[in-house]
């Protein structure tokens, strides 16, 4: 690929604000390389015809000075950059549909984060100076060879460079076939390791310590033979390029030989010293070739995670409120996870979900969250429909606890305050203990304040179910979702939880495979099972 190509590729996979930062700096090189080869000329002129050093120390300072200021700028602009893209990146997956997060999507994500981004800092100081410099300044140092030394030597130094290049192409290619291999099996190799530490437990537990690891190392071992092949082809690839990037001017000094060039030692040696420059970028594009390829793949994967699919949110102005908090479901069904379903919850009651496992429960209550569309049919909320509602709006109406419940290093506060960060200490303490939570928050001097370990670790199954639950409960939405929210509990401390929110004047939507009647529901929701 050419560097070029190269460029246009790492451009699309910045949005439109950080383009502006790789263009602005990308001018900034371009002057750099006009400067440097008006500098390399000058000083081959004065070589030459023996002229005075003022103006070579002059035109030298100034490429100095021009090319700190662009890395500077450059290194500057990596930084803004960095803030742009994961600005974007948090924008991309807060609107993502939430059925793209597969498990190598989710590797996806991580890499892009972790490793994409801070590599993509560095394109304005280092990749675009490589992309721009290396093909302007051996095309502008040309010109100055024929104003120096003559046409002929510029003629016989154009077509040895454009020789090294094909060679120094080629071997790339090579290269970047085997690199391909390894950028696929590092992306194996992070979702075989996020499937590891998320599921840990459960391997130990079917497979022993030992054969828990097995498939993981087995990504990993794919992850070291590519790497292992990837240092292989580099070996010869950067060999032929050492030797491409030496052809231009052996083959000037071949020519001055021949053509008793040296019988001039001056024009002899300005000759070298510009076709000597002009050849250079050639090995800086064999060091930078493994850089670029690496560029090249977290763009590309980066690219990959802000165009993943979302869904289309109603613009502000169109945006309409809903009257109130009746839904309505008509004739929905998403895809062959749902068979239609027509329902009606007034405002203020409560709905129980049931069906077989595999009928679509969860998928129902993902669609009236909105967090997908549905295949056909509407869901519609106070008359509006949820499509044409903002998401701020619907969120705000909201509250819900997931099956596997979510809790967030920190304190036992920090987590319910999710909910509603404005929250104070006393609307916190008794959202917890609405939610069953007053034999923790008894058992430790801090309350509230007590820290729950790494991602809950401290707290029981059924206590992080319970932060989960006051954290819905403090939001004070006018609609809540509780998908399994129990599970974990005992029957005692889930008919506390019940009784507790038999009071809360929100719409209740529940799923429960246990007895329902401690919930009083108002009416049942049947699910037959999906379609496929």
């Amino acid at each position: 690929m050419s560097p070029q190509n190269r460029s246009t590729s790492l451009l699309a996979a910045f949005p439109v604000s950080a383009r502006r930062f790789l263009i602005s700096i990308g001018i900034g090189w371009v002057v750099v390389g006009i400067v440097e080869a008006t500098a390399y000329t000058v000083l081959a002129d004065a070589v030459a015809n023996s002229g005075r050093p003022g103006p070579v120390l002059v035109i030298a300072g100034a490429s100095l000075v021009v090319t700190v200021l662009c890395s500077r700028a450059g290194y500057l602009a990596g930084a803004r950059l960095a803030g742009e893209l994961y600005r974007a990146l948090g924008t991309a997956l807060a609107r993502t549909k939430l059925a793209w997060f597969t498990s190598a999507h989710r590797a996806l994500v991580t890499r892009a984060a972790g490793i994409g981004i801070p590599a993509l800092m560095g394109v304005p100081a280092h990749q675009l100076q490589t992309f721009i410099l290396a093909p302007l300044v051996p095309i502008l140092l040309l010109g100055g060879i024929c104003l120096v030394s003559g046409p002929a030597p510029a003629a016989l130094t154009a077509a040895l460079l454009v020789i090294a290049l094909g060679v120094q192409v080629q071997a790339q290619r090579r290269l970047a076939g085997a690199d391909a291999a390894r950028h696929e099996a590092e992306q194996e190799a992070t979702t075989a390791t996020l499937e590891l530490v998320d599921h840990l437990e459960l391997l130990r537990a079917a497979a022993g310590p030992v054969r828990a690891l097995a498939r993981t190392e087995e990504a990993w071992s794919s992850q070291d033979v590519a790497m292992r092949r990837t240092n292989r082809a580099a070996v010869p690839a950067t060999l032929v390029s050492r030797f491409a990037s030496l052809l231009p001017l052996a083959g000037v000094l071949v020519f001055l030989a021949v053509t008793n060039g040296f019988a001039n030692p001056l024009a002899a040696l300005a000759l070298i010293i510009l076709a000597g420059r002009a050849s250079a970028p050639i090995d800086e594009l064999a060091l930078a070739g493994i850089s670029v390829n690496e560029v090249r793949a977290v763009s590309a994967g980066l690219r990959d995670v802000l165009s993943a699919p979302t869904l289309p949110m109603a613009q502000e102005t169109a945006e309409r409120m809903p009257r109130d908090n009746r839904i309505e479901v008509l004739a929905v069904t998403a895809g062959s996870a749902l068979s239609p379903v027509t329902a009606v919850i007034p405002e203020g009651e409560r709905a129980r979900i049931a069906g077989p496992s595999g009928a679509g429960k969860s998928t129902l209550l993902g669609l009236l969250m909105r967090f997908d569309d549905p295949t056909s049919g509407v869901i519609t909320l106070g008359g509006t429909p949820l499509t044409a509602m903002g998401e701020a709006e619907l969120a705000a109406r909201i509250s819900y606890v997931p099956q596997v419940p979510v809790v967030f290093t920190g304190t036992i506060a920090s987590n319910i305050r999710i909910g509603r960060p404005d929250a104070n200490d006393q609307e916190v303490a008794d959202a917890a203990t609405m939610a069953g939570l007053g034999p923790v928050l008894s058992r430790h001097e801090s309350g509230i304040d007590q820290q729950v370990g790494r991602n809950g670790a401290a707290l029981s199954g059924g206590e992080c179910q319970r932060v989960a639950i006051a954290r819905a409960l403090i939001k004070r939405a006018p609609i809540m979702i509780l998908d399994e929210a129990t599970a974990a509990l005992d029957d005692a401390t889930e008919r506390q939880i019940a009784d507790a929110m038999a009071d809360v004047e929100s719409t209740i939507i529940i799923v429960t495979h246990r007895t329902t009647d401690v919930w009083r529901a108002d009416q049942t929701i049947e699910l037959s099972g999906g379609r496929g």
